[in-house]
């Protein structure tokens, strides 16, 4: 089946705006970067990330391992601090996804103006924005979904082996993150999918999954993947499946709507009803694939919205692009309709202007001010108890990745009693109860060495 556009291919000459486009969203997100480890937008993870590229480990299921690979390849070519290696990775990445973004346009016969507009207005969506400037996955996620969208148009011309790039592009994707599964719907509809190709390309994608045993030794913080079935509960993230559609039923229409005034700030609310006319204009052209699109962002949407987590959000970054595809047909409505296209660029200006001051963390340095306040007031050889994730990440980051103070061991109260990771402070000489719960008895488990305790707020109390 032919493109929306396949009367169109762009020339050696029309891939300017691709690279117009990378290198603008790249050069905003190096002056906005964070400088090293950082809390904000939701970057908490960021130290667990940084610590299980650095060291071997693993991170919190269901171990992102594609962005493993990536992150520490990353480490290995560069040098300095890490943390600042991995936010420099996400704004590739993201970069990465406004071009291939870009590109998408153009083989669907967008004019290089409206290309360029469509890949900056996504590259400039806050949801994204915020995390090319942090370490976190998501920015990877999005950069093979768009990957994924542009080799299904590329297979939709040239024929049944294509599919296999596009399942093997599909399958990496969510080795990076297991929600763009979803994207699977807007790949597939209307589009004589050759299953005997795409099917094993999405197997060959997911075998990243299947190399994490080879991180042991084991067990370690996450879990214990020397034996299938703890390999099995780490990748299909079972310490979280409590939290999938558990939002109480009286909090969904707040939620709903606080999701739509969040996905109408990514593009504006004009850009939206541009991307809702292409969507319209799809639909005429080839319905499956309209309702492809619409059921793939749909199905992520009613995922993130029933997920009991604040920041589930994230989880529908890989598929601003699916909306940006649209947006790219609505640009060519505008242009089709005597609008010049240079003035489509008037959307990514208006959100670069309105967001910048949100998006830019150059100079954040609550989490590194933190980390050396409390490194200044722990005693050698402590065991240092957190009750929060970012005080856990944070000091994980000091003892392991970047060897600060290798001589402290940090233990996270709230997975005291969790078998795996008792067996890993068992390998850090740390005695543990089994499965027994703290219940304030932690401190007789640290024998002579000094005890400190990290409250949730930060602060710090020693014997």
């Amino acid at each position: 089946m032919p493109t929306e556009a396949a009367d169109r291919k762009p020339g050696l000459l029309a891939w300017w705006p691709v690279l117009c486009a990378a290198g603008i969203a790249m050069a905003v997100y190096a002056l906005m970067m964070a400088p090293s480890l950082v809390w904000s937008h939701w970057g908490t993870d960021g130290g667990d990330l940084v610590v299980a590229a650095a060291t071997g480990r693993v991170p919190h299921p269901p171990g992102f391992p594609a962005y493993l690979w990536l992150s520490r390849i990353a480490l290995d070519v560069t040098s300095g601090d890490p943390a600042r290696v991995l936010n420099f990775l996400s704004a590739l990445m993201a970069s990465g996804a406004a071009a291939l973004t870009t590109v998408t346009a153009l083989r669907r016969g967008i004019s290089t103006w409206g290309a360029l507009a469509t890949g900056l207005t996504l590259a400039f969506a806050p949801w994204l924005w915020s995390q090319a400037v942090i370490t976190e996955v998501y920015t990877s996620a999005a950069l093979f979904a768009s990957l994924t969208l542009f080799l299904a148009e590329v297979a939709q011309d040239r024929g049944r082996g294509c599919w296999l790039w596009v399942g093997l592009s599909l399958g990496l994707a969510m080795a990076v993150h297991p929600t763009v599964a979803f994207l699977g719907v807007a790949v597939v509809a209307g589009t004589g999918v050759a299953w005997g190709w795409f099917v094993p390309g999405i197997l060959l994608g997911l075998l990243p999954y299947g190399f994490l045993p080879a991180s042991g030794p084991w067990p370690q913080p996450w879990g214990d993947l020397s034996s299938f079935l703890g390999w099995a509960e780490f990748v299909s993230s079972r310490v979280y499946w409590g939290n999938a559609f558990s939002l109480p039923a009286i909090y969904w229409p707040k939620r709903v709507l606080a999701w739509l005034v969040l996905v109408t700030r990514q593009f504006t609310p004009f850009g939206l009803l541009l991307a809702g006319l292409g969507l319209i204009l799809v639909w005429q052209r080839h319905r499956a694939k309209a309702l492809g699109l619409l059921g793939a962002f749909a199905l992520a949407a009613f995922y993130a919205i029933g997920y009991d987590s604040a920041d589930s959000w994230v989880y529908l970054i890989a598929y601003l692009p699916v909306l940006a595809v649209a947006l790219g047909s609505g640009f060519r409505w505008l242009e089709a309709h005597r609008v010049p296209g240079y003035l489509g660029l008037i959307l990514p200006l208006v959100l670069l202007v309105v967001n910048w001051p949100q998006m830019d963390l150059h100079s954040d340095r609550e989490a590194v001010v933190w980390l050396a306040d409390t490194l200044a007031q722990l005693p050698s050889d402590a065991v240092v108890v957190t009750n929060a994730d970012q005080h856990t990440f944070a000091l994980w980051y000091a003892v392991d990745a970047v060897q600060t103070r290798p001589d402290l061991t940090v233990v996270d109260r709230r997975l005291w009693g969790y078998v795996p990771y008792n067996g890993f402070l068992d390998r850090l000489g740390l005695s543990s109860p089994g499965s027994a719960q703290p219940n304030g008895t932690l401190e007789s488990f640290v024998g002579d060495r000094p005890f400190c305790e990290i409250d949730a707020e930060g602060g710090i109390t020693c014997r």
